[in-house]
């Protein structure tokens, strides 16, 4: 039995094993709604069509990513926040999970990982929304765009780094990000939140940070993005104000990653977002990432790795109030891998590197230990609500994810079949 000294060993001993629903990857049956606005994708291996039942309202998807952020960081962060007895926002989920987070070549880095999350294929480290031919995969984010829905992008680091990349640009190398922020922008991607301005500005101008651009074909996209309809702004305190008159919302709020203190927190621009992209009859989908807590981990910092996921939280309990009297919001929250090897426990263990006491409300101190800097294989959890949120109980590939949110786009109706419940 797990001691309470170690609650690594007491989460990994609450994980479900790798059950049918996980193991067998969705033989599921689905039933599409015959008055979609647009054709669904043919459906995937495992996948049964049936009669179309009456069309459903469109389906809301808001996907939550805490970059590095496993089980040990959501766990210091309740326990810094609330202590052992409460939990966070996005605790508060009906359905819970474990996603495998590897890549074609193991240990995943965040770009084929939210290849994985964004297209439901596995790829090379490195690759947003190509497979390892260099083939571009459609993405839950340009399937959304077909059926007419709108699409949003939120991140504290640069709004073209690796994690939002993998859902609106298709390149070979996470590097390319003046082909990434292009793409994001020739897409219309209708709400673009984050950090890295210098991406979108040619040498000769520095915008409202200090540092220069550094786009060597010398385009101006946020001037291209006005002439698209975009609304811009790159002032935090201004952003709620841009939000509500923009029919597109691009915002730029540094010249790279977003810096502490975050201005605006990523729970203001997800507010934001949610504001203009619920403006759409036709529905949306939305990725925010807490991108940051990655950052924080690989440098072994307990306390913004804590500050980073209460303030991802915070952006979660911004969804969850905005989904309630919305019943067709499916709300995910998940990370696309572990970061750090990060372990907890209620007593000095002597390990070099050790972060502690650090303090429960309660006045209950704990410790952190670290296994290093990278990133790790350990499954990440995931709590989602709303429509088939049920499908991503188990133990699963993080592929999965793309599958169930790519059935809630698309209103098919999903049933596990009797075999799948013995």
């Amino acid at each position: 039995m797990a001691s309470a000294a170690d609650p690594q060993s007491a989460a990994r001993s609450r994980r479900p094993h790798r059950g049918k629903i996980g193991g067998l990857r969705l033989l599921l049956l689905l039933i599409i709604c015959s008055a979609t606005a647009s054709t669904p994708p043919p459906p995937r291996a495992g996948f049964i069509l049936v009669a179309p039942p009456p069309c459903a309202p469109p389906t809301n998807i808001i996907l939550f990513i805490g970059d590095g952020m496993g089980e040990a960081q959501r766990t210091a962060a309740r326990w810094a926040a609330h202590g052992q007895e409460r939990k966070l926002a996005m605790d508060f989920m009906p359905h819970q999970g474990w996603a495998r987070t590897e890549s074609l070549l193991g240990v995943t880095d965040s770009a084929a990982a939210a290849t994985a999350l964004a297209t439901g294929h596995k790829t090379l480290n490195g690759m947003l929304a190509m497979d390892s031919l260099f083939n571009p995969l459609p993405t839950i984010l340009e399937q959304a765009q077909r059926r007419g829905m709108a699409v949003g992008l939120v991140s504290l680091t640069e709004i073209a780094h690796a994690t939002p990349a993998a859902f609106a640009a298709h390149v070979p190398l996470r590097s390319q990000m003046e082909d990434i922020a292009l793409q994001m922008i020739e897409r219309k991607v209708t709400v673009l939140l984050g950090g890295g301005e210098d991406t979108f500005l040619p040498p000769s101008m520095t915008g409202c940070f200090p540092t220069a651009g550094n786009r060597s074909d010398g385009r101006n996209l946020i001037q291209e993005a006005i002439e698209k309809g975009y609304t811009y702004t790159c002032d935090g305190a201004h952003l709620m104000t841009a939000a509500e008159d923009a029919s597109r919302l691009l915002g730029l709020f540094d010249d790279a990653g977003m810096t502490r203190p975050h201005s605006p927190t990523l729970a203001t621009m997800t507010h934001a977002a949610l504001i203009v992209l619920s403006q759409d009859p036709e529905g949306f989908f939305l990725m925010v990432e807490g991108g940051q807590i990655d950052w924080a981990a690989h440098a072994n910092d307990a306390e913004n790795v804590i500050g980073d996921t209460l303030a991802f939280d915070d952006a979660v309990a911004i969804a969850q109030a905005f989904a309630v009297g919305r019943p067709q919001t499916l709300i995910i929250v998940t990370a696309d891998h572990e970061t750090g090897g990060m372990a907890l426990s209620r007593t000095r263990t002597g390990a070099e590197g050790e972060d502690g006491p650090l303090i429960m409300p309660d006045g209950t101190p704990f410790y952190v230990t670290w296994t290093g800097g990278e990133h790790t294989t350990t499954p990440v959890p995931v709590t989602a609500q709303g429509p088939v949120s049920y499908l991503l109980d188990g133990e699963y590939e993080n592929t999965h994810l793309y599958e169930v949110m790519l059935a809630a786009l698309f209103n098919w109706r999903i049933d596990v079949p009797a075999i799948l419940r013995q």
